[in-house]
């Protein structure tokens, strides 16, 4: 379990991950938010995720991903592109993650990034950068992961391309291959480097969305297994509880 204390709007928000068995605490923050919590309390969400086994056999591990997604990988190496990945990035370092992920983000009427919280993930050590360029040195997509070294686990926090404001076909099939190949080597690298589980960030299903289900499918084509945890807000305060139903909307 690991916790970061960030502020929105000015109110105080304790966030935790993976917690055993959440529980109130004492902390000064409104709110804490529990994600992926391995139980529930009242009025949790449960929140279904895809997770693989770094401890397997790489051989193992390769057999598990789908034949598309071998293929593009194998093709993604042989085109020369540069996967990066940093296991203790600075803030300033953070800072252009974001920068990367706003321009994403805008493109797709997204959220912006949350900054509070990745900086506060880079000062308390449980931030991963990654990222991948072209021959030529473009960036092609980038990736923010959670790690928690009590449990040597890494959760995916923010995937970016620029592959949407992209009309050419061609180049925006290179985009998907060059990501591909990003979460592979952040597979090898982290496996390498003595994690155990390499979490895709939620398998967020919904009949009604095509592109909602566009990511579920790209993210089970790497394999693993599906698990249930749990989401969810819990008032430390008159005020938080106060907010709690907004909070709860947001």
């Amino acid at each position: 379990m690991i916790s970061i204390t960030r502020k929105k709007f000015g109110i105080k928000i304790n966030d935790v991950f993976f917690a055993n068995e959440p529980s109130k605490g004492a902390t000064p923050a409104t709110f804490q938010f529990f994600v992926q919590a391995k139980s529930p309390l009242p009025n949790f969400e449960p929140f279904k995720t895809q997770v693989i086994d770094l401890t397997a056999p790489t051989e193992e591990i390769s057999k598990s991903l789908s034949k598309n997604t071998r293929y593009k990988i194998n093709r993604a190496e042989r085109e020369g592109f540069t996967p990066r990945l940093s296991t203790n990035p600075s803030v300033p370092e953070a800072s252009l993650y974001a920068h990367f992920y706003d321009t994403f983000a805008a493109q797709k009427g997204l959220p912006l990034c949350n900054r509070a919280k990745l900086h506060s993930l880079a000062t308390s050590d449980f931030l991963i950068l990654s990222s991948i360029s072209d021959p030529e040195g473009n960036l092609l997509a980038a990736h923010a992961y959670v790690k928690d070294p009590s449990e040597a686990r890494v959760r995916l926090l923010h995937s970016a391309s620029h592959f949407r404001g992209i009309n050419d076909s061609g180049e925006r099939n290179k985009i998907g291959r060059a990501n591909r190949l990003l979460h592979w080597f952040e597979i090898l690298s982290l496996k390498n480097d003595g994690f155990r589980l390499y979490d895709l960030g939620g398998i967020p299903i919904d009949d009604r969305d095509a592109e909602k289900n566009d990511i579920a499918r790209f993210k089970l084509e790497f394999g693993g297994e599906s698990r249930i945890e749990y989401n969810g807000f819990v008032p430390q305060s008159p005020l938080g509880r106060v907010l709690l139903p907004l909070a709860r909307r947001r």
